[in-house]
């Protein structure tokens, strides 16, 4: 006859096999370790390929700058082995391929059925305002476009072209930026393969200016200023 269990004495109870509850605590920190660590790697290499694409191809850059600011155009396509961009002309429904340095510069001409050749450029370089410095000697200044607010903001854009290196343009503007006492200011730049593109950019109260430097070792500079003034 098989005796009977003995008396189960309180606080002596046989505990389930298993993890102790810290032990839990701790893998479920260590989780949300873990996937802090998965997102932070995400995003640092959506990051890395960002900077990649734009330290790949400054042109291209510098001309999708150019289609945000310019309201009298728009991006169709675009064929990035060729650096070719197709735009639309939003008031005549025109279209016109040009390359990433011709659409950066400002350069866009627009041959209609009937052969027409319109220039276009939505700006007056007359009514640029007198604070905004202008490169001494640039070649082919371009009014981009030019907005002007009931309020009296200002702001445009406009660019030019030169042969000086991009060291000796950036200490012109760094000087006239003093000068204005736009004490607010940030640099960055890239390159690669052979072509470089460099953004200054000051500010200071209500004004604000910016710098666009690009262009291909051996080649002409092309600077874009854009500039904006709140009343």
């Amino acid at each position: 006859m098989s005796l009977p269990p003995p008396p189960q004495i309180p606080g002596t109870e046989v505990r389930k096999k298993g993890l102790p509850t810290m032990a839990w605590v701790g893998i479920g920190c260590g989780g949300i370790a873990i996937l802090g660590i998965i997102v932070v790697a995400v995003v640092v290499f959506w990051g890395m390929k960002t900077v990649g694409r734009m330290a790949s191809n400054p042109g291209k850059t510098a001309a999708e700058m150019m289609l945000k600011v310019n309201p009298d155009i728009e991006k169709v396509s675009e064929n990035e082995s060729t650096g070719e961009v197709t735009i639309r002309v939003k008031k005549t429904g025109e279209q016109v391929t040009l390359k990433y340095d011709e659409l950066a510069s400002g350069r866009i001409s627009v041959k209609d059925a009937d052969g027409k050749v319109t220039q276009l450029g939505g700006g007056d370089l007359s009514r640029v305002p007198d604070w905004v410095p202008h490169y001494p000697g640039a070649t082919e200044e371009v009014s981009v476009f030019q907005s002007e607010a009931s309020g009296g903001d200002l702001s445009g854009m406009f660019t030019a072209k030169t042969n000086d290196s991009s060291e000796i343009v950036e200490k012109f503007f760094e000087l006239e930026a003093a000068k204005l006492s736009l004490g607010s200011s940030s640099r960055s730049s890239m390159t690669m393969n052979g072509t470089g593109s460099t953004t200054l950019s000051y500010s200071e109260g209500k004004r604000m200016l910016t710098i666009n430097l690009f262009g291909k070792s051996g080649e002409p500079l092309t600077i874009q200023t854009t500039y904006s003034d709140r009343k």
